[in-house]
């Protein structure tokens, strides 16, 4: 069920060919309504990232991607029959549990090399993203700091593999802060949204009706969240990314100049 809307979907992720990249496809829509995964499809909506192509829309794609990134996938049809991904436990990790139970195969084809090859650098009041040229990987750092607010600054690091993705970052939920549940509820967020799959932090800290799995878990699904927008970019990023207090706008910014960069010029 997805979290905003609150209807049951039906998700079903199928391998593709080499080449293929990722896609959505609305099969409540007919086999035709795909949406590609990249910048150029980004609708801007807040507080979340919505892909659209004509009529054809998915919201809430963050989640899966990261798995998808974090899991190396390439090339992948992902078939849904409504407008919403599933929220699951809030996490990324119900995505990559069914990837890796379904298996990953390494395909006969070479892995383009997408390097962030010119220093990126954005700013907008307090929210900043530098992203710069690596060696080999994609590192990624995010800064989590809402100064009026009980929760200390944290910083997460942490260079993106299957297996630093699976422990310490796909189990790290989606948050709220209680004081704007209402206001969110009433603008059309989270009709099906409860403790079980929002973290709801209070005025004092504290969770309503949960627990922590990190100390620094709002940090670390933020850095989820950095992670599934770049994936718009593509697929095998090398680079180091550093962000704070950004969110999915600030993220998209980045996603459409990594891939400006990794596009091969004529």
């Amino acid at each position: 069920m997805g979290v905003n809307l609150g209807r049951k979907v039906r998700l079903r992720l199928v391998p593709a060919e080499p080449g293929t990249g990722l896609v959505f496809v609305r099969t409540d829509l007919g086999s035709t309504a795909a949406i590609p995964v990249r910048p150029d499809a980004v609708a801007a909506e807040p507080r979340r990232t919505v892909l659209r192509a004509g009529k054809a829309e998915v919201q809430m794609t963050e989640h899966l991607l990261a798995a998808v990134a974090g899991l190396a996938i390439d090339n992948l049809t992902i078939e849904i029959s409504g407008p919403e991904l599933p929220v699951g436990d809030g996490s990324a990790l119900i995505f990559a549990e069914l990837i890796l139970e379904a298996g990953v195969v390494e395909q006969k084809a070479e892995r383009p090399d997408h390097r962030i090859r010119e220093p990126i650098s954005l700013t907008d009041g307090d929210a900043s993203i530098e992203a710069q040229p690596a060696e080999e990987g994609l590192r990624l750092a995010y800064t989590l700091d809402y100064p009026e607010s009980p929760i200390p600054r944290q910083t997460v690091e942490w260079l993106i593999t299957p297996d630093t993705f699976m422990d310490q970052l796909a189990p790290a939920r989606t948050f709220v802060f209680e004081h704007e549940a209402a206001r969110l509820i009433a603008a059309g967020f989270g009709r099906a949204a409860n403790p079980d799959n929002t973290l709801v932090v209070r005025a004092d800290g504290s969770l309503l009706g949960n627990t922590l799995r990190f100390e620094d878990e709002l940090a670390r699904h933020k850095l989820v969240d950095l992670l599934g927008d770049l994936r718009l970019a593509g697929g095998g990023i090398v680079g180091h990314i550093r962000a704070e207090r950004s969110g999915h706008a600030h993220n998209l910014r980045l996603a459409e100049h990594v891939h400006a960069q990794i596009q091969p010029t004529s």
